[in-house]
This record gives C-alpha cells, structure tokens and sequence, in this order.
C-alpha cells in the first residue's frame, strides 16, 4: 500500500499550471486611450510571459495598471509573472486585487489556490478551488488539482470524485488513473488501484512514455 505512495512522488500528475488570459484590443474607437493602452501592454506582456521574458513581462504589465487600475485581467496575469519568478506571496497579492476588481474571475482564484498549494496552504488551496468550479463546472485543472490537495489532506474519497469528474471528460490521460490508484490503496481497495493502474500503463506506452510505463509496471509488481 505504501509502495504506490512513495513512487506516486516521482509520478505525480503534471498539474495544468496557471490560468492566464490573452487581452484583446477593444475595436471601438471611442475607448479611452488609457484602455487600450491598458490591453495593448497586457498583450504584449502575456507575449513576453510565454517566451520566459519575465522581468520585461512585468514591466509592461506594470505600465499597464498604470494606465488602467482596474485592469482586473493585469492583475491576475501580473501575479503569474510573479509566481513564475518564485515569488508567491506577490502572486498572491495580485490576484487578490484580481478578485477585488472582479469576482467572478475564475481564473484568479483558481491561480491563487494554485499558489496556495505550492505554499502548503492546503484547506486555503480547497477553498479556492472550490470557488473557482463554482463559477467555471467545467474547468478539469480545478478538479485535477483539488483531488492532489484533497489526498494530501486524506480525503481520498473527494479525492477520487474528482478523478472521476476528469476522466469523465478526459479519459485519456494516464496520471490521472495512476494518482486515483494511489487513493484506491490508500481506501484500502487494491482491486480497483490495480485496475487504474494497468489503464495507466496502457496509456503511458500508448504515449511512448517508457519511464512512467516503467514505474507502474514497479508498483502493479509489487501489488500482485
């Protein structure tokens, strides 16, 4: 039982990271220049995130608050550039005012909770995730990262709700099997972890990932 755990830590699902929006410039001519600015800037500054330009990122998303405060998406997009450099507690506070501006913005609590959860905040990370498919049912990163929060806190039981509401969706994704096993075990259902996890490893060659393949063949070895 414990052997799934211990390599579940080298497995572990390849959560889906920050949720981040990409700014259209508004057509009509008759927006205040400071806006489009606003979204010009943010643009470019997402632009500038996805080639790893971070500091110039954060420039320009800095320029863009400026000239729009309450350039909710900024903020929440800023607090990204933020927790990619390792600077969660800026992150946090970002998003934060992401959420005052606006909200209903599910991306930014659901990038919160993402930071809580690398913070080890995990009942806060809960929450957030909770609020975040409150307003947004369909969005599988929620899901996904609230079933590795929950495991961690022992409700495996929410935990495997979760992965089911996944592959529901999504039944090709073969760390999501592999990490339900490990709940299964942990519920003390071997049959149903053996189970997922030879779905897993059918996924994972399926996929040409002989490593992962390889780890999982370890644990259902050791379960037989």
């Amino acid at each position: 039982m414990n052997t799934i755990n211990q390599i579940i830590s080298h497995l572990s699902l390849p959560i889906i990271l920050l949720s981040v929006t990409a700014c259209t410039v508004p057509s009509t001519s008759n927006i205040p220049i400071d806006t489009k600015q606003s979204e010009v800037l943010s643009q470019q500054a997402l632009d500038k995130v996805k080639k790893g330009e971070l500091q110039s990122a954060l420039e320009d998303y800095n320029q863009a608050i400026e000239a729009n405060p309450e350039n909710s998406e900024a903020y929440n997009n800023r607090g990204n550039a933020y927790f990619f450099l390792n600077q969660p507690e800026e992150a946090i506070k970002n998003y934060n005012q992401a959420i005052k501006l606006n909200p209903e913005l599910s991306r930014a609590y659901y990038n919160r909770g993402f930071a809580y959860q690398r913070q080890g905040k995990t009942e806060l990370a809960v929450k957030d995730f909770n609020k975040t498919l409150s307003l947004n049912p369909d969005y599988l990163p929620a899901y996904l990262n609230r079933a590795v929060v929950r495991s961690i806190l022992g409700d495996n039981q929410g935990a495997i709700e979760d992965y089911n509401e996944v592959i529901k969706k999504d039944p090709n994704l073969p760390q999501v099997y592999f990490n339900r096993a490990a709940s299964y075990s942990e519920l003390g259902d071997q049959e149903k972890a053996m189970k997922d996890l030879e779905k897993a490893g059918q996924l994972f060659a399926k996929q040409g990932n002989t490593e992962a393949l390889k780890k999982t063949q370890e644990v259902l070895s050791q379960l037989k």
